[in-house]
């Protein structure tokens, strides 16, 4: 889906294709043995989930590689999304152009290593998100470069750098739309605003394979974590809704500058696991 772009406000509407997360292949086949287990994550009971798909200007992405890893053209990308795909073929000048995804859970709780967070009302679901730049590490195998991870509190934060993992904290809040059916998102990542404005549309789909994907996020001191995530969510559905991004930091600047955004499919039901190691 195309999607056009303004300077200081971006709004596009979205439709769900049935596609996935950027995801890599199985992580039992690309893994490589560990010196050093660290934490785990879990998500508990998740309510929604659902990625933003864009690609970023190589210049830009560029700032994030780590040692032993380079960036993913689009057109070098297998598991590239059909939107983005079209998008390079109508327009070869950002064939060279980096996929990039920011992905949001929403979920009843989440547990960062022994510490469980959670909370009663549910317009303060808990958040975890991750804004990720497709990579390969030496050798070709896929890892994904972490730009940001991040929760809805100060106790995310506290509980991740415990764990020695560095995070942000990010605000959201959730209501209805009056006199629709929609739902309304508003959250806050640094100098970035998204709102999100959009409902479920068709049948659900039951997803029977989790879904897999291999990162390298930032610690504490200059270190490098490799994370396992397996995201198990029950169902899909299909989105329909506008998406409007504001603001002047790294992750509006990125969403803006990209040719095309893609938003789908919402996932529900089920949970995930982050596995860290060094």
């Amino acid at each position: 889906m195309r999607v056009l772009r303004s300077g200081e406000r971006s709004r596009f509407i979205v439709s769900l294709a049935a596609a996935s997360v950027c995801a890599v292949g199985s992580i039992s086949a690309q893994e490589r043995p560990e010196s050093r287990q660290g934490p785990v994550w879990t998500l508990e009971g998740l309510k929604v989930g659902q990625c933003v798909r864009f690609l970023i200007n190589p210049a830009v992405a560029g700032k994030q590689i780590r040692p032993g890893t380079r960036l993913i053209r689009a057109d070098q990308d297998t598991s590239l999304h059909q939107a983005l795909r079209t998008v390079i073929q109508s327009q070869p000048e950002f064939s060279a152009w980096a996929p990039s995804s920011l992905c949001l859970y929403y979920a009843e709780a989440i547990r960062l290593g022994s510490r469980r967070l959670s909370s009663k009302d549910p317009r303060r679901r808990q958040m975890f998100g991750v804004w990720a730049v497709a990579a390969t590490e030496q050798g070709g195998d896929r890892r994904d470069i972490v730009v940001d991870l991040f929760g809805t509190d100060g106790e995310f934060v506290h509980s991740a750098d415990m764990g020695r993992i560095k995070a942000s904290e990010a605000r959201s809040r959730a209501s209805i739309v009056p006199a629709t059916q929609n739902e309304l998102y508003d959250i806050r990542i640094g100098k970035t605003r998204l709102v999100w404005n959009g409902r479920a549309a068709g049948d659900s789909t039951r997803v029977d394979r989790p879904i897999q994907e291999l990162w390298l996020t930032r610690g504490a001191s200059g270190t490098l974590w490799r994370v396992q995530a397996a995201l198990k969510p029950a169902w899909s559905r299909s989105l329909v809704g506008v998406l409007t991004v504001e603001g002047k930091g790294d992750l509006a600047k990125a969403l803006k500058g990209s040719p095309t955004r893609f938003v789908g499919p919402l996932y529900f039901g089920g949970g995930g696991e982050l596995r860290f190691s060094r």
